[in-house]
């Protein structure tokens, strides 16, 4: 009996932790050396459903009319205090958002448009219910 408890509990201790979800709305919008102005931004971040490893995830953009879902790959660090989610270059645009205590984050996107190479958001993460 004791060992099967032994062998219980050392499963349950290599079993990765719950992945959570955030939710997390930007409300400062700033362009390049541009003045910021408000913002409604929204964006949910989750694990990949079909994911094969533990860092791949999706960030969800827009409202469900226009709603755009994104590649992204988890980078912890190693205190656990913050996260950042970073996509694959697409469309010459590589997507970027760090997660930090108390949920405050940042998003970036960096694009080759002409006159506009960097969008920063400012903003709040909260865990997804």
């Amino acid at each position: 009996m004791r060992v099967l408890a032994a062998l219980l509990l050392l499963t349950l201790l290599a079993a990765p932790a719950a992945a959570l979800s955030y939710d997390c709305t930007y409300t400062r919008y700033c362009v390049e050396e541009r003045s910021c102005q408000p913002s409604g931004l929204t964006l949910n971040i989750r694990p990949r459903a079909e994911a094969e490893s533990p860092d791949q995830w999706e960030m969800e953009t827009g409202g469900a009319a226009s709603a755009r879902v994104i590649p992204v790959r988890q980078l912890r660090d190693p205190l656990g205090d913050s996260f950042s989610y970073v996509s694959a270059m697409e469309f010459d645009t590589i997507h970027l958002v760090s997660i930090f205590k108390h949920g405050i984050t940042r998003y970036s996107m960096h694009n080759s448009v002409e006159g506009i190479q960097s969008q920063n958001f400012h903003g709040t993460c909260v865990v997804a219910p």
